[in-house]
């Protein structure tokens, strides 16, 4: 039996191949056309006996149309379509317009974080601090500020978390280590630049947290080697936890969980093949082919053309020259397959392309879809928010500061848009007494008539205080004068 090699520190997790095959076509598909092209086979298999030219116009006629990432920036679009909801400490609110030290603010981060949970199912946030000058032990967090030294959140794509585990430190169920692929950019000469490779390890070592780094010693062939090895320390000693954040659809998790886009992008590329049959198909039947009958040419060198300025005579009264016509039922079929895969595809995610094709539907079936809709991206909404939550609390630990940390996605996906004949008829149920100020309010706000901001009793301070629109009384009025006055 031959002997199990010795794992080495790139040595993916034993599920990570699986899901990265499932990353990479969510990633394709919401590329587009150009990445769906250069892929070739990948995601367009050749016909039988296709000759190389032949595969590359067949590839070429396809269409790629992408109904994966108008979903995917519609989806976001609704997260973000208020503000978040945040209550951070002062000095925490005084970096969140550089959360990462690389001039990117919290809110495009929280944009990204949104947008990778959406189209991969997975994504990293580390909550890091640069490490004190050789030689101090410890450092106060004033000090450390005057040397511009400060926490910062580092995104993390899933391709680039590659291994992973937990286990139960202190009856706490927890992250012992976390392997991290990196990309560096260093100087090469005066104006080049080169990408190292290196390995990041996040790892609890007798129940204190330490980070490691690794690079190959001879370029690609090369073995890994530790290049450097840091102990974070928080108020002078250190942490007694990984602070790395795996954040998913359903929250921060170990768990490996389906891109939820998946069934859409395999339903995209699907129908991408079958645009493919029917671009060749369209091409080859609708280009016209003479048929000439009952006619032989004197020699081979005697062409026939066809136009406006060529006659085709011939010597025989029983010869006859036709066009070949397609009349068969093929293309009909690979149309209503495009039809069919584009339903399915708005059932589960991309309703807002067909709007113009679809039949209206019962308010009870819209209100079904949209609940379903919703019910996953507030699934998403409340982990994306849960894994910012808890980067920040450690990010404002790190700044020396204590208090409750917010930062909640929003959740009201569909506005309750109020028409006149509405708003009407919950007026008369405020004066009737059938509905309270309050309710009425809380409606107006789900319907965007009211800033989502505004509290109730700012809203009834602002208005007690603005004078009421007088109403417009017609000049022909007969009581327009007595009205006036």
């Amino acid at each position: 039996m031959a002997a199990t090699p010795t794992a080495k520190v790139d040595t993916p997790h034993k599920h990570y191949g699986t899901y990265a095959a499932k990353w990479q076509r969510c990633r394709d598909a919401s590329d587009g056309q150009d990445k769906i092209h250069a892929k070739g086979e990948t995601y367009l298999p050749k016909l039988k006996d296709q000759a190389p030219a032949d595969y590359d116009a067949y590839r070429k006629r396809a269409v790629f149309y992408n109904a994966t990432w108008r979903t995917l920036d519609a989806l976001r679009g609704m997260l973000f379509r208020k503000d978040p909801q945040t209550a951070l400490p002062a000095k925490v609110e005084g970096y969140a317009s550089d959360i990462d030290m690389a001039g990117t603010s919290l809110m495009t981060f929280a944009r990204e974080v949104a947008l990778e949970v959406l189209e991969v199912g997975r994504f990293g946030i580390l909550v890091d601090h640069p490490a004190a000058p050789a030689g101090v032990t410890a450092m106060s967090v004033a000090a450390a500020e005057a040397q511009g030294l400060r926490p910062t959140l580092q995104a993390y794509k899933a391709e680039s978390i590659i291994n992973w585990q937990y286990a139960r430190v202190k009856n706490r169920w927890m992250l012992v280590q976390v392997r991290l692929k990196e990309e560096v950019s260093e100087p090469d000469g005066e104006w080049g630049e080169t990408c190292v490779d290196q390995i990041r390890v996040l790892e609890l070592v007798e129940g204190a947290y330490r980070q490691r780094l690794f690079r190959k010693a001879d370029g690609e062939k090369g073995e890994w080697v530790q290049t450097d090895e840091i102990t974070p320390t928080m108020n002078g000693a250190p942490l007694g936890f990984i602070p790395f954040y795996i954040v998913g659809p359903d929250g921060v998790d170990a768990r490996l969980d389906e891109p939820p886009m998946i069934d859409l992008v395999d339903l995209n590329l699907a129908h991408y093949r079958v645009t493919a049959d029917y671009e060749h198909g369209c091409h080859f039947t609708g280009l016209p082919t003479a048929v000439v009958s009952g006619y032989m040419p004197p020699d081979t060198a005697s062409p026939l053309y066809i136009g406006s300025t060529a006659a085709w005579v011939f010597p025989d009264p029983n010869a006859k020259a036709t066009f070949l016509e397609f009349t068969g039922q093929g293309l009909s079929a690979l149309v209503s397959n495009l039809d069919r895969k584009e339903q399915q595809m708005a059932i589960i995610g991309a309703r807002m392309l067909f709007a113009e094709k679809r039949q209206v539907e019962a308010a009870e079936t819209a209100a079904i879809h949209r609940t379903g809709e919703a019910s996953v991206l507030a699934s998403i909404a409340m982990g994306v928010s849960e894994g910012i939550e808890q980067a920040l609390t450690v990010f404002a630990q790190w700044c020396g500061v204590a208090g409750e940390v917010v930062y909640q996605l929003n959740r009201d996906f569909n506005p309750a848009m109020l028409d006149a004949q509405q708003l009407t008829a919950l007026l008369k149920a405020v004066q009737a007494g059938q509905m309270s100020e309050q309710e009425f309010f809380d409606l107006m706000q789900r319907g965007d008539l009211i800033d989502s901001e505004q509290s109730f009793e700012a809203h009834k301070e602002q208005i007690g205080v603005v004078e009421p629109v007088r109403p417009v009384v017609p000049a022909n009025d007969p009581g327009a004068q007595g009205a006036v006055a």
